[in-house]
């Protein structure tokens, strides 16, 4: 029975392929060293991967002895992750309600996921109420005020959020922001193959294109959750809201307070 559940897993996702291919390796590389650089590993009790897949950053982190909780929508790519590793620990839930209790993670992963959550705000607090004081947040985003992100604008594809709305964000949710790098400067597709993405890669490293983070396509960033910080609201009344009123509202609404 178990054979051939195993041999029921073999299809490899979308995002197992895009990672093989030469802009997912470049991708890749350019967010591990971003984590490596920012996150010191061996200090982490308990990492949550938000949007896991198949185990990306999972299975690194995991291989780093770190103690990893993987969460996604996607059943069938947290089986496969499991198949990968099975040290890491995979729950079906949404970036929006992750089941876990307040202040329990050292640090959450959230790469390549946020164009896929239009509710800004309530995954931020999320992340947050799990997160334990001084944790940290590592995310990633395509901008959609970048010419690249106007160009897919123009062709009918759109990247969910700006730069301004996710810095802005992040620092109103509670957070400070330490490291920020630009990268996929590119005019490859997600998937592509072209033999001059390694070349490209070299060329926005050297031209310093990865510091130009409002105008940059792809942006990764660091932050880390703020002791006793609560979101900025407008009004007095709103700022007598507690921290667990406002994530219930958030959950209900999908929206900062007005």
């Amino acid at each position: 029975m178990k054979v051939a559940w195993k041999a029921d897993m073999q299809r490899e996702t979308h995002w197992e392929y895009a990672a093989k291919t030469r802009m997912g390796r470049y991708l890749t590389q350019v967010e591990v060293n971003f984590i490596l650089e920012t996150v010191n590993l061996k200090r982490l009790k308990l990492l949550l991967d938000v949007g896991a897949e198949a185990g990306r950053f999972s299975v690194f982190a995991s291989g780093k002895k770190v103690d990893v909780i993987g969460i996604d929508i996607d059943l069938y790519g947290l089986k496969r992750l499991k198949l990968k590793d099975r040290k890491v620990n995979v729950i079906q839930a949404d970036a929006q309600s992750i089941p876990l209790k307040d202040e329990t993670v050292d640090s959450v992963f959230m790469i390549e996921v946020l164009d896929y959550i239009p509710e800004l705000y309530s995954t931020l607090a999320e992340s947050r109420r799990i997160l334990r004081q001084e944790g940290s947040l590592v995310l990633s985003f395509g901008n959609n005020s970048s010419p690249k992100g106007k160009l897919k604008k123009l062709g009918g594809k759109s990247y969910a959020h700006s730069y301004q709305d996710v810095i802005g964000a992040l620092r109103k949710s509670g957070f400070r922001i330490t490291k920020k790098t630009g990268y996929n400067w590119l005019p490859f597709g997600r998937t592509s193959e072209n033999f001059l993405v390694p070349l490209m890669a070299r060329a926005e490293r050297f031209l310093g294109l990865r510091r130009v983070t409002r105008y940059s396509p792809w942006v990764i960033v660091h932050s880390v959750k703020l002791n006793q910080r609560r979101p900025t609201f407008h009004h007095k009344t709103d700022e007598q809201t507690t921290y667990n009123t406002w994530i219930a509202v958030h959950r209900k609404n999908n929206k900062i307070p007005q």
